[in-house]
């Protein structure tokens, strides 16, 4: 019995005496509740695939990249738990068995998927789930942050510019604009759950990650890539504030102006 097939049974008992219960706090208080329910649920139904040739005889496609995100976050937990090394012995097994992960990279979303065809699935949506999408879209923010944002809209927002300085896990926010159209039809109340049920590839024409994605793009090439890191988290910190915070009132004008231009007809 070679190393990995002992890893592999090794791996089967600790599986067979794992609080599920646990499991589900630890994702939770490090996913959103909406992945951490995804990955709850494929590590119950494929912790079986983990260091099995039956993974490796699966077909290159999204059912097999959920079953890796699903199986390397279950090892990570028993990692923890036991101290063990399933985790890295996992990564190491599926670089031997040449198990890719599937990469989409920024510019190819950009070349595939434009900008105007996803602005007018967006305008295609309720009005509620209209402006999450438009937001997201102009702000930058990742999605658990933006229902942080508009839930708490008026106590964040200071003249055009929402301060947050949350930092969670490797994720930071720090501060963005909030846009003049968006800015009075900030009524609605979101739960962090429902969104990708409402905004979805199949009806917003990509995955809601990559409008992040985009509006860096806008922002780094049209008005000040130093800026747009910081908007998005990459760079500055509360110390850093006195810095940034002036930039951006400076650049407040040229932020509308370049997305006036963008959501002219929305």
């Amino acid at each position: 019995m070679d190393y990995y097939s002992k890893t592999c049974n090794l791996f089967r008992k600790y599986v067979e005496d794992i609080s599920w219960d646990e499991y589900k706090q630890w994702l939770n208080n490090n996913k959103s509740k909406y992945y951490a329910r995804f990955l709850l649920c494929g590590a119950k139904k494929w912790n079986q695939y983990a260091f099995s040739n039956d993974l490796v005889s699966l077909p290159s496609n999204r059912t097999r990249e959920d079953i890796l995100k699903s199986v390397t976050n279950l090892t990570r937990f028993i990692d923890i738990k036991h101290d063990t090394y399933f985790h890295e012995d996992f990564l190491k097994w599926i670089k031997r068995k040449e198990l890719k992960w599937k990469t989409v990279q920024p510019f190819v979303i950009q070349k595939n998927i434009s900008l105007q065809t996803i602005l007018q699935n967006i305008t295609k949506l309720d009005e509620k789930w209209k402006l999450f999408g438009l937001f997201s879209l102009v702000s930058g923010l990742r999605t658990f942050e933006i229902v942080k944002v508009l839930n708490n809209h008026d106590e964040l927002c200071n003249d055009g510019i929402i301060e947050m300085y949350w930092d969670r896990k490797t994720k930071k926010a720090n501060a963005v604009y909030c846009h003049p159209l968006l800015h009075e039809k900030m009524t609605f109340h979101y739960t962090e759950n429902t969104i990708h049920r409402n905004i979805n590839p199949k009806n917003l024409g990509c995955q809601i990650k990559y409008l992040r994605k985009l509006n860096y793009t806008q922002v780094a090439t049209k008005l000040d890539p130093l800026l747009a890191e910081f908007m998005q988290g990459r760079r500055g910190n509360v110390s850093q504030r006195h810095y940034f915070l002036p930039m951006m009132s400076q650049n407040k004008k040229k932020w509308i102006k370049l997305w006036n231009r963008i959501l002219i007809d929305f």
